[in-house]
């Protein structure tokens, strides 16, 4: 099983999800095809938004070590950090504000 049927299956369907570190979408792309779950990548590759917006998938640009004070409390059912905590500087502010936007939180490691 990968991680992304993993991740998948701890997503209720219909589930409003936040990917932070989205990559190219495809774990996304997989959520809305397989749980009807909605949801918006935050990623600040270039090279990867463009492979979001060909994956048709809801993409913002932006720093994660900037926090994500561009969400409100509870906007999202879950929040995703998957193979990106290693990747952030102030990690405990992150993993905060993860738990304010979303309702749960799910971290992994590569």
């Amino acid at each position: 099983m990968t991680e992304t049927e993993v991740i998948a299956g701890w997503i209720a369907p219909g589930a409003r999800v936040l990917d932070l570190g989205c990559g190219d979408g495809r774990l996304l792309r997989h959520l809305w095809q397989t749980r009807q779950a909605p949801g918006y990548g935050v990623e600040i590759d270039d090279a990867h938004v463009l492979e979001c917006l060909k994956n048709d998938v809801n993409v913002l640009q932006m720093d994660l070590e900037d926090g994500l004070a561009t969400f409100a409390d509870q906007s999202f059912d879950c929040v995703i950090l998957s193979e990106t905590l290693q990747a952030i500087h102030r990690q405990e502010p992150l993993l905060q504000d993860m738990l304010r936007v979303g309702r749960e939180a799910i971290v992994s490691f590569p």
